[in-house]
């Protein structure tokens, strides 16, 4: 055989071997986006257990009847959707808005009334409160969970509404887990930070990246971890417009100069504690506190430590 004839055939090889490697990390990638995308569904969010209530020690009916709740449908800009909404009021009257005001956000698998037992500290402070539906959650019916990516335009959204009803009031945000990226996220957006007034981020989630790294691990694919990211975040790319990269917290909070809570678990398994360090390091300030705590599992500081938590929330506020 002529070299000429096997050299093109040699090179038909290598095209047909790159295509399919192409295609087969296309579809792994595809695979990865599938699973990270779509976490939970408004089906399996749509309400708590009895169970919760009870290891909060709260009753959902208490807090509504006490503090006059009142639903809202907010309009997002990101999307067509609603973003639905519990506003609770600190004087119990509804029309009262005009108000200092907290916006709690609810982790995954939780929905706005999983916020409920923080709304009562913020409540008794002279708080109104308002708690919605993250994306895919409860009843908000924005499809893909994107690690806040996405997510912090409905708090932004969420955040322009409460300016409007109470612009010259002081606004903070809690947010929890992965209610504590799109908090963080949100913070770093544009100008959202000069509207806030501070911050508390429980147990929140710190890096896309590591997180879904992580579950690749776990997955035990027979494939490295670090190819299954690659190829999922080239595909998340071309398909939603943003990398892994866009949903790291602490790159995102360093535009952040107000005061901010930051707690987190020496044990917590699920957002280790150094997401909680590098987020407090990254921010700007020097209104800001990292309080770690030894035993507690993830999000659960506020069961295991309430009096406390209460009195570090106490000492952001200025209450």
């Amino acid at each position: 055989m002529k070299k000429g004839k096997l050299r093109k055939i040699l090179i038909v090889i290598l095209l047909l071997l790159g295509l399919s490697f192409l295609g087969f990390s296309y579809y792994i990638g595809d695979q990865v986006v599938q699973g990270s995308t779509q976490l939970v569904t408004n089906d399996q969010t749509r309400e708590l257990p009895d169970s919760f209530w009870s290891n909060f020690g709260v009753e959902k009916q208490a807090i509504t009847q006490s503090y006059g709740l009142q639903t809202a449908s907010i309009p997002s800009t990101f999307q067509d959707h609603m973003i639905p909404a519990d506003l609770l009021f600190a004087s119990g009257d509804p029309t009262q808005s005009d108000r200092d005001t907290v916006i709690l956000v609810h982790g995954l698998g939780g929905n706005r009334e999983s916020t409920y037992p923080i709304a009562n500290f913020f409540l008794e402070a002279g708080y109104n409160v308002l708690a919605y539906d993250q994306r895919s959650s409860g009843e908000n019916t924005a499809q893909y969970t994107t690690f806040g990516v996405w997510e912090k335009f409905d708090l932004i959204d969420c955040i322009n509404y409460i300016k409007q009803r109470a612009p010259q009031k002081k606004l903070g945000i809690w947010g929890t887990s992965f209610g504590g990226a799109t908090a963080g996220l949100a913070a770093g957006y544009e100008d959202t930070a000069d509207k806030l007034d501070f911050m508390i981020l429980d147990c929140p989630v710190g890096s896309m990246k590591w997180m879904i790294r992580e579950e690749m691990k776990n997955l035990d694919a027979g494939l490295p971890a670090d190819y299954l990211v690659l190829c999922g975040d080239l595909v998340n790319r071309l398909r939603f417009g943003f990398s892994y990269d866009d949903a790291d917290v602490p790159e995102a909070m360093k535009k952040v100069e107000l005061p901010v809570l930051v707690v987190n678990s020496k044990i917590d398994t699920v957002t280790p504690e150094f997401m909680g360090k590098d987020i407090f390091q990254a921010i700007r300030g020097s209104e800001k506190e990292l309080w770690t705590v030894e035993d507690s599992s993830h999000a659960n500081i506020w069961i295991d430590y309430p009096v406390e938590y209460r009195l570090h929330m106490t000492n952001l506020i200025g209450e």
